[in-house]
């Protein structure tokens, strides 16, 4: 009886040890899946469509930086720009969207052509820069168009004002001072971003004046000449990954957009074409899928203005005349 129960305990122990030895090697094997062996490491290539920023643009290209930004497979970010700038408001969105994809994963950006006011600002928000030797860069300062009076003066008795401003927004003076604030603010941008890199004053900068990507590079402007191959491997540098694949950004988030657009579309074919038949169309491309959406938008989506100003703003005399303010060069770039 007492060899059974010996045999007995070295069984058990031994059934026992095998099954936890079992259950160690299980979570062992997927902890080594599943966090050592991920997958490879990718690189994100985003390549800026767009030449001017303005709102539409803007709205593209933040949806390129969350793409980016939230996939956590993206290990680092390229950015290809060629830009004069454009809409202050638009080029200043693009500048918070850059640093705040910077805070989360390194972002190069490559100047081509010309990266100017507006584009500039938003390559502050990147961890480094290049620059080719042609490159035009620069140009820091504002572009502002006062809005002049709404309403002619004398205004109809039937028009009343409550402030001596309200029918123009202000004197000259008060917009050379909006301007000025905003340059000063623009400057600080560079300044504060660039930081020990410079070897130009705000004083110079804000001259407003553009530079090739080789005095870019001498005065601080810009990190360093070179193209997609040095911030590619910049990039894998800074966030400390080798083995890594590239993914095309633009691509899968136009992938994701029209994906979303044919769903919306489907059943509103008839609609959209104008008769009762669901015809097909032969292709979808990324720039049929932003003008779905913005004719979505018209159709479907209320807005605070029409297309006319009667339907806007019913009995005004005037058409809206806002001020307008741009980060844009306008100089030549040849």
């Amino acid at each position: 009886m007492g060899k059974l129960a010996s045999v007995w305990k070295i069984a058990s122990s031994w059934y026992i040890s095998f099954v936890v030895l079992a259950a160690v090697g299980v979570l062992i094997g997927s902890l080594v899946f599943f966090k050592v062996y991920p997958g490879k490491p990718q690189i994100g290539i985003i390549d800026i469509p767009f030449t001017v920023i303005n709102e539409n643009s803007a709205f593209v290209i933040t949806a390129f930086l969350d793409y980016a930004r939230q996939n956590d497979d993206v290990k680092a970010v390229v950015i290809k720009l060629t830009s004069p700038g454009g809409g202050a408001a638009a080029s200043e969105l693009l500048f918070f969207e850059t640093r705040k994809l910077r805070e989360k994963k390194p972002v190069v950006i490559v100047m081509n052509d010309l990266v100017a006011s507006g584009g500039y600002m938003m390559s502050m928000g990147a961890n480094y820069t290049y620059a080719k030797a042609a490159t035009f860069v620069g140009s820091v300062g504002v572009i502002l168009t006062a809005p002049g009076p709404l309403i002619p003066s004398p205004p109809s008795e039937g028009i009343i004002t409550t402030g001596p401003f309200k029918r123009g927004g202000g004197s000259r003076r008060d917009f050379i001072g909006l301007s000025d604030a905003l340059k000063q603010a623009f400057i600080q941008i560079v300044v504060t971003e660039r930081g020990d890199k410079l070897r130009i004053s705000p004083e110079e900068i804000g001259q407003a004046r553009i530079y090739s990507g080789v005095e870019g590079v001498r005065l601080g402007l810009v990190d360093a000449l070179g193209g997609d191959t040095e911030a590619i491997e910049k990039a894998a540098s800074l966030a400390r990954i080798s083995g890594y694949d590239l993914l095309d950004v633009n691509t899968e988030v136009f992938r994701i957009f029209n994906k979303k657009i044919s769903r919306i579309q489907e059943p509103l074919l008839p609609l959209l074409q104008g008769d009762g038949s669901r015809g097909t169309r032969d292709s979808a491309s990324p720039v049929d899928g932003v003008l779905d959406v913005d004719m979505l938008r018209r159709l479907f989506l209320p807005s605070g203005t029409g297309e006319r100003q009667e339907s806007a703003l019913p009995g005004f005399p005037l058409n809206v005349n806002p001020p307008n303010i741009y980060y844009l060069y306008v100089g030549p770039s040849q």
